[in-house]
């Protein structure tokens, strides 16, 4: 494989990844998609949902003739938790030697509790994939960033089922009125408690979007996560509801996040992968470009 890219046990510049969630509307096949990847000039890509549906021996086989590097495959934590032995087997066939759950539930960080039990949850995932050398991140979502309730004097309240907009709305009038600084995010939050009870061979994959959707520097949860940070989501959402807040995923630049500012604190980190996703591509091969560029230009530049 290429000798630039960094993995979890050297360090060197971050490679330059796809996440190909951004190309699912895609009527090639996924060998052909990272064909057409590779062409463009991406270090590796990153599987999405196309990735358990596909033929691993022939993704390996494209992989191996382009020299592309099998960053992870996203895997709904449900289905790692029924069906884990299928996924080590597919992963295993392809040369894909990490899985990352992309997104878990808001109401699963409602309170210091609920996000102990998650965190149970992924450590027994991260044990039963570590028997067959699969490793384990998580990626992070703004839930994870908002106030659990029961450290704000709302135990009580915090037990009462609320639909899942109910308790967030209740969480998002929390931080409105009470400042969460850096330190608070390791106690007020369900991220500081995944911090606190995950093993610590479980990495995190940050997505810049939404910890900006959170109202944290993306610069900060790199620092806090130090060297179990594995990758970063070079993504964007622009705002579209002040209160409670709502947001919708948009390409990287063209939303909230201070692109050229994260993109310097990302290459100052642990990462071992920036990875470009743009959740909603116009253009599918104009996105594509554009993540290239932007994986691989001077942070000044934009």
């Amino acid at each position: 494989m290429n000798t630039t890219l960094r993995s979890s046990d050297s360090v060197g510049t971050p490679g330059r990844g796809l996440q190909l969630h951004t190309l699912r509307d895609s009527p090639d096949s996924l060998p052909e998609i990272i064909h057409q990847v590779a062409d463009v000039g991406y270090d590796g890509v990153e599987f999405a949902g196309r990735f358990l549906q596909a033929d691993p021996h022939a993704v390996r086989s494209v992989l191996t003739e382009h020299n592309i590097e099998p960053i992870a495959a996203h895997v709904d934590l449900h289905h790692l938790e029924s069906n884990a032995e299928a996924i080590v087997d597919r992963c295993l066939a392809a040369g894909c030697s990490r899985v990352i759950v992309p997104h878990v539930g808001n109401g699963y960080f409602r309170t210091t509790d609920r996000a102990a039990s998650t965190a149970k949850r992924l450590n027994e995932v991260a044990d039963r994939l570590a028997v067959d050398g699969i490793e384990f991140g998580l990626h992070t979502t703004r839930g994870m960033f908002l106030p659990v309730l029961d450290r704000f004097g709302l135990g009580v309240p915090s037990r009462i089922p609320l639909p899942m907009n109910g308790w967030s709305f209740i969480a998002d009038a929390i931080g409105t009125a009470t400042r969460i600084d850096e330190f608070a995010i390791q106690t007020h939050t369900g991220f500081g408690t995944l911090l606190t009870e995950m093993t610590d061979q479980i990495e995190f994959e940050v997505d810049i979007g939404w910890v900006a959707a959170a109202g944290f520097d993306p610069g900060t949860v790199f620092d806090l996560l130090g060297d179990r940070l594995f990758s970063i989501h070079i993504a964007d959402v622009a705002l579209t509801r002040r209160f409670p807040p709502a947001f919708r995923s948009v390409a990287p630049g063209d939303g909230i996040v201070d692109l050229p500012a994260a993109l310097r604190a990302a290459r100052q980190s642990d990462a071992s992968w920036l990875v470009f996703e743009d959740d909603d591509p116009t253009d599918l091969q104009l996105s594509v470009a554009r993540g290239i560029d932007i994986l691989s230009q001077d942070s000044d530049r934009w």
